[in-house]
């Protein structure tokens, strides 16, 4: 993917867990770091299809390699910052030549 193909903005979120203040603890997610970032939907395979018609959208989401970018996983969420999509993170390649982290994530599910 070329540079000029990363025309969206993401913030990538960490799980935590903070305490209540009454003895009990919440999980939450922690803002890391906002990347431009480039989607490519997923369509025509059957199971990509059955995913679309319960509502969730599988979606590559490709970003720069970065020290940042590499030590995300599949625990992370992913939120479009322009439209305020949520995504959950499946699965995390670099690619062959090291300058870009592909996230297979969903779209439409539970965070």
């Amino acid at each position: 993917m070329a540079a000029g193909k990363l025309i969206e903005r993401v913030t990538f979120r960490s799980p935590v867990s903070v305490s209540d203040g009454q003895g009990g603890m919440v999980d939450g997610w922690n803002d890391e770091f906002t990347y431009r970032a480039g989607y490519q939907r997923l369509r025509g395979s059957e199971a990509v299809q059955a995913a679309r018609l319960a509502g969730r959208q599988p979606t590559v989401i490709t970003v720069r390699s970065s020290a940042d970018s590499r030590r995300v996983d599949t625990d992370w969420s992913i939120v479009d910052t322009r439209t305020g999509e949520t995504f959950n993170i499946r699965s995390r390649e670099i690619t062959p030549d090291r300058q870009y982290v592909q996230f297979l994530a969903e779209s439409g599910v539970a965070v």
